[in-house]
């Protein structure tokens, strides 16, 4: 039952969810026959793609204007040895796929974070993890070769940490240490995995009598605040001696806050050294096709069947999840197609590998508190750092006016996703 997010499933009598249930099952089953419920599920995981697959987008469009190297894949990957980075995928890629934003909300506003609400099952989140590694390069292309949306010189300027000259001399600032880019407070605060809490540091109180740590936010200056801690999980420590996510404050550990940050940067160098080379042919050719392609766009009408066919074959090379019998086909544009028995979906085994395995982890997280541990890390950030003081409205900074700005273009994005599920049915 805790993990049921309809209110009214949860709250109604027992008669009423049992006529609500049959209600579901005989609305799925008529007129269009017994595959029209493996239709609606279908369109449902379209609706999670399209949510992704913008928030993905305008993450790309943010980093090209802004000069930023985009981050490498396997950055996030891993809460514990990038964890900012793993806010930044938690809080647009996990949060726009869980297509349900009040839940979402609810989660993290209900007794200012300190409560058992979870933001979503293990399973959902390897499958989060999955849908961006399988479109990543993809959704990279998509978004550049767009000739309105992106200029030809952002084009050109766009690097990435894959990119030799950018992973061996990182620049002072990344994905995760933009001001415009993400919502987690860099200037304050490093996230450290360990067996220990943080230390609780008094705040300083102002004239008119409010906690200093209400207007601590990304851009706002250094200064101790005090740690929110949720009494539940103090409590589960004590007695299992469980590690746990904290903050380590800046100006309660400066030692430490620097230490973890240049890890970090030298786990970053590290990945990448060791990854990007199962992406070299896609990183050497990655430009070349975009501006191909930008070329194609601006020369041809988007019903040309040439039109249709560069970019499809644009897609096929940036493909992650590739198997060897796919290289057989006979043809640049020919889809070889393995016969799927009745009810299942045609995947790639290596996708399907891949899935299993990051579904695995996730248990494994589950099961050993990381993922709680996480999701109070993140509540705890959100109600110290992001969410809006109940001052007046004069008195919001305004790193927190944009936060709020950039929440409702998330919201937007979210109503835009969800009618992609209406457009598919239709």
């Amino acid at each position: 039952k805790e993990k049921i997010s309809n209110v009214e499933m949860v709250n109604g009598t027992e008669d009423e969810r049992r006529q609500y249930l049959k209600f579901l099952w005989k609305e799925g089953l008529k007129a269009k026959g017994k595959y029209n419920v493996r239709k609606a599920l279908s369109n449902e995981k379209s609706a999670v793609y399209a949510g992704i697959s913008e928030c993905f987008k305008k993450l790309v469009h943010d980093c090209s204007i802004n000069k930023v190297p985009f981050p490498a894949l396997e950055s996030f990957e891993d809460r514990i040895m990038f964890p900012k980075r793993y806010f930044l995928f938690f809080d647009l890629f996990v949060r726009a796929g869980r297509h349900n934003r009040d839940l979402w909300k609810k989660a993290i506003c209900d007794g200012k974070g300190q409560n058992n609400m979870r933001f979503g099952p293990a399973i959902f989140e390897a499958h989060v993890r999955t849908t961006v590694r399988e479109n990543y390069f993809k959704w990279i292309f998509q978004q550049l070769s767009d000739i309105h949306d992106v200029q030809d010189k952002d084009v050109e300027e766009f690097q990435m940490e894959y990119n030799e000259d950018i992973y061996k001399d990182l620049p002072r600032t990344l994905v995760c240490t933009h001001k415009d880019i993400t919502r987690f407070p860099f200037k304050n605060c490093e996230i450290q995995y360990g067996g220990q809490l943080s230390p609780v540091v008094t705040s300083r109180r102002t004239e008119e009598g409010r906690a200093d740590a209400d207007d601590c936010s990304t851009n706002s200056v250094d200064r101790p605040v005090a740690t929110l801690r949720n009494p539940v999980d103090d409590q589960d420590q004590e007695e299992t001696g469980e590690k746990k996510f904290y903050l380590v404050y800046k100006n309660v550990d400066n030692g430490k806050f620097k230490e973890i940050r240049d890890k970090q940067r030298k786990d970053l160098v590290a990945t990448i050294e060791k990854t990007r080379v199962q992406y070299k042919d896609i990183l050497e050719s990655l430009k070349d096709i975009i501006v191909k392609i930008r070329e194609v766009k601006k020369s041809m009408p988007e019903t040309d069947p040439m039109y249709k066919a560069a970019i499809a074959e644009a897609k096929k090379k940036l493909r992650l999840f590739k198997d060897p019998y796919e290289e057989d086909a006979e043809g640049p544009l020919r889809k070889k197609r393995r016969r799927s028995i009745e009810n299942q979906t045609r995947f790639s085994d290596s996708k399907v590998t891949f899935f299993s395995k990051a579904n695995e982890e996730m248990k494994q997280e589950e099961q050993g508190g990381l993922r709680k541990s996480w999701e109070s890390l993140y509540k705890e950030t959100w109600n110290k750092h992001l969410l809006a003081p109940k001052d007046p409205v004069v008195d919001i900074p305004i790193p927190q006016v944009n936060s709020i700005i950039r929440d409702m273009e998330n919201d937007v994005n979210q109503l835009l996703a969800d009618c992609a599920g209406m457009v598919e049915e239709v």
